[in-house]
């Protein structure tokens, strides 16, 4: 498992600033995160809602990172703080966000993903 330290981001709560992770994925769609997210993956998303925190426990994610410069719902700050999980939130555009965080990454890749 790889870890980063996320001081680039701006945490949503007093959560660890190192997270130990494996891959991030990047998605709108919350059904579709359901569906592809995968247990240690960090979630790149635009959402600010609480459902948010919803999938990443149902998928045992290593963290939420919220780009473009959204800011959380305080529910969903809240629901994050409950259930330990670690809520980002960035200025950046979240190609940048994955650039940082693949650079971090030495899993390899298999040619079919």
């Amino acid at each position: 498992m790889n870890s980063i330290k996320m001081s680039f981001l701006e945490p949503a709560w007093n959560c660890q600033e190192e997270i130990a992770f494996r891959g991030c994925l990047v998605c709108d769609v919350l059904s579709f995160a359901i569906a592809h997210a995968q247990k240690d993956q960090i979630w790149i998303t635009h959402h600010i809602h609480p459902n948010i925190i919803a999938v990443a426990l149902l998928k045992e994610l290593a963290a939420v990172i919220i780009v473009g410069g959204g800011k959380p719902d305080p529910e969903t700050v809240r629901r994050a703080e409950a259930e330990g999980i670690p809520l980002f939130a960035s200025g950046k555009q979240a190609y940048d966000v994955v650039k940082i965080i693949a650079a971090h990454d030495t899993a390899e890749v298999s040619a079919d993903e």
